[in-house]
């Protein structure tokens, strides 16, 4: 496959950890193109297509189903501005490996209408960590770049996506069992993921990116292979600011921690989990997922 027709490098999660920031980040580079770095909104014009799910809705081809968060392809028929659709009809009639041809072929163009006039190009979806052996055998070698977050912000930020944004009101506040099963179903699982992989992801934390934007960004950029100076690293960080992301989002300007709950970029902060989960809680949160998160770390070598 010409390389020109792929993409270069993916951002492949975690859940609720700054992925768009991280891509607004990298797309305001000069020579770096990264989608999405805005909340999907279906309803309105302008981003209807936000994450396009391409791996673990073909992940669904394998036989892997809900545990690691593969879409079905039929999904391909209404979702995405059906960029994927006319290849739904070809499963099952053409060899798998000529279906894979063919999505491949089909994702690598859109990617490519995405980089425009920049050297590299990237996408993301969170569910991407639950298939990184999968995407190596399609993509042998292609660049990863994770974002990790406190687990306890991590549950307030889905508390707030999953029932508030979309509406729905049938847990009126965050309580343990809502907060235990989004533990153990998906954040565990996300920390399982990463350490059941043998390639090479760049893993970097909210919190560190918070607190060392220029330090944290800069190391991103060189792992994709570019320099930055450090009036363009200024540049990309106003530019990708959680002020300059609401504007272009909700067409409303936002400081950090100025809350939007209905928005998909709510605050923009570290510890707000403080707000909604006691000290008690929080101990036994952290208990469940400690011993994994540091495993985490050293393997990847991260700091926090």
């Amino acid at each position: 496959m010409d390389k020109k027709l792929r993409p270069d490098f993916l951002i492949v999660g975690m859940e609720r950890s700054g992925t768009h920031w991280v891509a607004g980040l990298l797309n305001a580079h000069p020579e770096i193109a990264a989608f999405p770095f805005l909340p999907f909104h279906p309803e309105e014009g302008g981003n209807k297509i936000g994450e396009v799910h391409f791996f673990n809705t073909l992940a669904s081809v394998e036989g892997k189903g809900e545990e690691v968060y593969a879409r079905p392809i039929t999904d391909w028929l209404i979702k995405y501005n059906k960029i994927f659709a006319g290849l739904v009809e070809l499963k099952g009639r053409i060899p798998k490996e000529e279906f894979y041809a063919q999505a491949l072929g089909r994702y690598s163009e859109y990617c490519d209408t995405q980089r425009e006039e920049k050297k590299i190009v990237g996408e993301g979806s969170p569910a991407y960590i639950f298939h990184l052996d999968f995407i190596d055998t399609l993509y042998p070698g292609i660049k990863k770049i994770c974002s990790i977050r406190d687990p306890k912000d991590k549950i307030v930020s889905w508390y707030f996506s999953k029932m508030i944004r979309k509406g729905d009101e049938t847990i009126p506040h965050i309580t343990e069992k809502f907060a235990l099963e989004y533990l153990e179903e998906r954040i565990v699982k996300e920390y399982e993921a990463l350490l059941a992989y043998r390639g090479d992801v760049h893993c970097i934390t909210y919190e560190e990116l918070s607190k060392h934007t220029a330090t944290i960004t800069r190391g991103m950029v060189e792992y994709l292979g570019f320099e930055v100076s450090d009036e363009e690293l200024s540049r990309m960080i106003e530019d990708a600011s959680f002020k300059k992301q609401t504007l272009r989002d909700g067409k409303k300007e936002r400081a950090p921690g100025e809350e939007d709950a209905k928005s998909g970029l709510r605050k923009g902060i570290v510890g707000d989990w403080e707000n909604y989960i006691d000290e008690g809680f929080a101990k036994k949160i952290d208990a469940q997922v400690t011993s994994l998160q540091k495993m985490v770390f050293k393997k990847y070598n991260i700091k926090n």
